[in-house]
């Protein structure tokens, strides 16, 4: 494609996210470092904030037709963004509707976990205390099989509604092959629409209660800017962060990204870290531990953009 003709489907294509999501839902050449919890990141193409179901249907067709790249951005807690941007659209998911009956309780993608946690307080339903306090969407919780302190989102989960092919469709939790930090729904194009919850009735000063003991917990995790854990746990009995200490990496440091000391599988940022900061921590770590263990860690981190 010649140079005059890109800006012409540029061009066009803005017009179109401008007509279909309105025009102050569309952001050009937008910081991914403002959507991110780790802070950095370069601009984005356009980002489009999508306000119905329909009208993501709609665009996603449009984009898949035009094979012009999109991701879809929950919080942005487990996500590395290039340095050079993303060369693509980005969509944040902004249907956000809780509900519930007697068996399940119902989530739109685009609602914050915590926000879940809270409707589930509030109306004496437990079985969610473990997630207070975890900045993600439930699309991006769901998609990945977010956890803490030993639980994970697929425990709770019933079904998913998902959008593929151009069709809206309802999976089961086991078509969904659900393992540590990871589900069917990453590994072929699917975007999460809303999903189901099996929680209990309980008694709310017992789930209050625990709501404040993991707050209380997570308050000892690092106040900079970060994406939480970094590094899967290979086997049980593994401690990543634990490791990484006894390696003598706490606190190591490149430019402005370090090595929490405080926890030492977070990788945080100082205040001007970019993303090739964090990159070359997280292959020195890799390297380390290998060298010493035999272990090669994985990370549970999302790659946006050209990361190498």
């Amino acid at each position: 494609m010649t140079k005059a003709a890109y800006l012409l489907t540029m061009d066009l294509l803005e017009n179109y996210l401008k007509h279909l999501c309105g025009a102050e839902n569309v952001k050009i050449n937008e910081p991914l470092a403002q959507w991110t919890t780790f802070h950095v990141g370069g601009p984005a193409r356009f980002l489009v904030i999508v306000n119905h179901k329909d009208i993501l249907r709609r665009l996603i067709s449009a984009l898949e037709y035009l094979e012009f790249p999109y991701f879809i951005l929950g919080m942005g807690a487990n996500v590395l963004a290039s340095d050079l941007g993303y060369d693509g659209v980005i969509i944040k998911l902004n249907f956000k509707n809780i509900e519930h009956n007697d068996v399940f309780v119902y989530a739109d993608a685009g609602a914050k976990l915590g926000a879940v946690v809270n409707y589930a307080r509030d109306h004496k339903l437990t079985g969610f205390e473990w997630a207070t306090g975890i900045p993600a969407t439930v699309g991006g919780a769901v998609y990945m099989n977010c956890g803490a302190f030993d639980h994970s989102i697929s425990d709770n989960l019933v079904m998913v509604d998902v959008l593929q092919n151009g069709a809206i469709k309802t999976l089961t939790r086991n078509q969904l092959d659900y393992d540590y930090r990871h589900s069917r729904l990453m590994d072929e194009p699917a975007i999460v629409i809303g999903a189901y919850f099996r929680l209990n009735h309980g008694d709310l000063t017992e789930i209050t209660k625990q709501m404040q003991m993991i707050a209380a917990k997570r308050r000892h995790h690092p106040k900079e800017p970060s994406a939480g854990s970094v590094f899967k746990r290979p086997k049980d009995g593994f401690y990543v962060g634990k490791v990484i200490e006894e390696l003598g990496l706490s606190g190591y440091t490149v430019g402005g990204a370090q090595i929490s000391p405080q926890h030492c599988n977070f990788i945080v940022n100082l205040g001007n870290a970019t993303c090739n900061d964090i990159l070359q921590i997280i292959y020195y770590v890799q390297d380390t531990v290998e060298k010493h263990t035999g272990v090669l860690l994985e990370t549970e981190i999302i790659f946006l953009g050209k990361v190498e």
